[in-house]
């Protein structure tokens, strides 16, 4: 179940990212940079993701760990930009992560 909640919010930050770029083509060439870097980030958060969800099947606690750290910190930059419909809806599914991590962790 959590590997496929990774696989999930990593499609989801791809499709972020995508979006990202695709609109760089209607940017102002202020914003241009902005879009790059966020764009970027957003990439980034789809592999950290990804790696996450491939490395909880090894079932080891090393990456129980960083699983666990990626999802915090993706909870916390939830909240540092404007919040909308799109970031409910990747934290809703990151606290569900952390819930059943957490729970796996004591079992």
């Amino acid at each position: 179940m959590a590997q496929a909640l990774f696989f999930l919010n990593a499609a989801i930050w791809l499709l972020f990212g995508v979006s990202s770029v695709l609109r760089l083509t209607s940017a102002t060439s202020g914003h241009a940079l902005t879009a790059v870097v966020v764009a970027t980030l957003m990439f980034g958060n789809a592999a950290a993701m990804l790696w996450s969800g491939v490395a909880i099947g090894q079932r080891q606690k090393r990456f129980y760990a960083l699983a666990l750290a990626v999802l915090l910190i993706n909870i916390v930059l939830t909240f540092t930009d404007q919040f909308g419909l799109f970031d409910l809806l990747t934290l809703l599914i990151d606290v569900a992560l952390l819930g059943i991590l957490l729970a796996s962790a004591r079992a």
